[in-house]
């Protein structure tokens, strides 16, 4: 069979769902292309992968009156590769291969896979819902990453949704001697003790992730720490002949890792700023993009995640798979992914936020307790090759509908 994938620009979760499929399907005997922008080529290498073509298309973020051009381009390479099926990812990719495909004759499957959704306002809110429909009602089949997607596209008018998950890629295993290695070199870089709470997001700063959520928190966990500085300074005062000493509270130190929009994380920075000018509140870094995720993880006591929505985040799934205790929103397919391995709480609750990391700073069993579920429901989680053989049951459905 001969499968091509449609992809936009991805620095994260897309990308790396479809070279995983890409790699599997071709490994399982199929020929295989991948369409996309050189940028995205080069942060994956799908074109190093065995057995697959990859063809460069300046596959933008935005709907262009350029448009017809990039989808006369795609429909010649589509026609060099002569696919059985089309599978784009993401609406962008979705639209161009749709256009592309509608007039190739003869007319390949066309598969859209939904892995996020509509979120603007306005005018480009009513043009992404628009496109939405369009693919919903277009394609053959739609693939979505959460079943709220799903939902969203059977109302939308697809005849034909399911729920298909993107998987984790393997976790690499990080031993205890690593993991002290990176909280001290972390500890030395930033200046916190190395006794401190780590409190570890993962993901791009960008306003999806909703990073001011976690400012607000931390603004609320420094008030609380000025408070209780001021009743042990009472107690201490109060102390009897036997010398009691208010008890030990360890540090609270929160690392971001991630690419960032430069303008939201400025904006980002300067609400902390903000509030630590009139609080000390505990101390917020941002890494920036990281090639030690896995040892971050391992460092770290305690994950937090703050979108407003995720669809099913390839960092809730690793943090899942390497036990860790987990804070997240519960929004998308958050809730479904996580159940009750981990403390889930009302989008944009920034009070719910600090009450959880404040919990679970102050009780060592209970982060051990929800770690163990994590790490109980990591293992009940898909892998790569499991999705790339459901992924295949359903391009060998699609060719026998040809």
């Amino acid at each position: 069979m001969r499968i091509v994938y449609v992809i936009g620009t991805s620095t994260g979760g897309v990308g790396t769902h479809v070279r995983a499929l890409a790699r599997d399907v071709a490994a399982a005997g199929n020929e295989v292309g991948v369409i996309g922008p050189a940028e995205t080529d080069e942060h994956f290498g799908f074109s190093a992968l065995p057995g697959v073509r990859f063809a460069a298309l300046d596959v933008g973020t935005g709907v262009d009156p350029r448009d017809t051009v990039l989808v006369a381009r795609l429909r010649r390479i589509l026609r060099g590769f002569g696919p059985d099926v089309v599978h784009a990812h993401g609406f962008r990719a979705g639209l161009l291969a749709y256009l592309a495909t509608r007039l190739l004759r003869p007319r390949p499957r066309f598969i859209v896979s939904l892995h996020n959704r509509a979120s603007s306002t306005g005018v480009r809110g009513s043009v992404e819902t628009g496109i939405e429909r369009l693919l919903a009602r277009g394609a053959d089949l739609t693939l979505a990453a959460s079943t709220d997607l799903v939902v969203r596209a059977h109302e939308l008018g697809s005849r034909d949704a399911r729920f298909a998950p993107a998987a984790a890629p393997a976790v690499r295993t990080v031993t205890a001697a690593e993991a002290a290695a990176t909280r001290r070199a972390l500890a030395a870089q930033f200046g916190f003790s190395e006794d401190a709470v780590i409190v570890l997001a993962v993901g791009r700063v960008a306003p999806q992730k909703n990073y001011g959520m976690l400012v607000r928190a931390l603004t609320r966990l420094g008030a609380d720490a000025d408070h209780l500085r001021d009743v042990d300074a009472d107690r201490a005062d109060a102390a009897d002949a036997d010398g009691d000493e208010a008890a030990d509270r360890r540090e609270i130190v929160v690392l971001v890792a991630g690419a960032a929009d430069e303008t939201v994380l400025a904006d980002i920075r300067a609400q902390y700023a903000e509030a630590a000018a009139a609080s000390a509140l505990p101390a917020l870094h941002f890494l920036g993009a990281r090639q030690d995720i896995a040892e971050l993880g391992a460092a770290a006591d305690i994950y937090v995640l703050t979108s407003v929505w995720e669809a099913r985040a390839l960092v809730l799934q690793e943090a899942l798979i390497t036990g860790q205790p987990i804070v997240a929103t519960a929004t998308g397919g958050t809730p479904e992914l996580v159940a009750d391995a981990g403390v889930l709480i009302d989008s944009d609750d920034d009070a719910a936020l600090a009450e959880a990391i404040r919990t679970l700073a102050a009780d060592p069993a209970l982060r051990e307790e929800l770690g163990e579920r994590a790490r109980n429901r990591g293992r009940e989680l898909p892998d790569e090759a499991a999705v790339a053989a459901e992924i295949l049951a359903v391009y060998a459905e699609a060719d026998t509908e040809r």
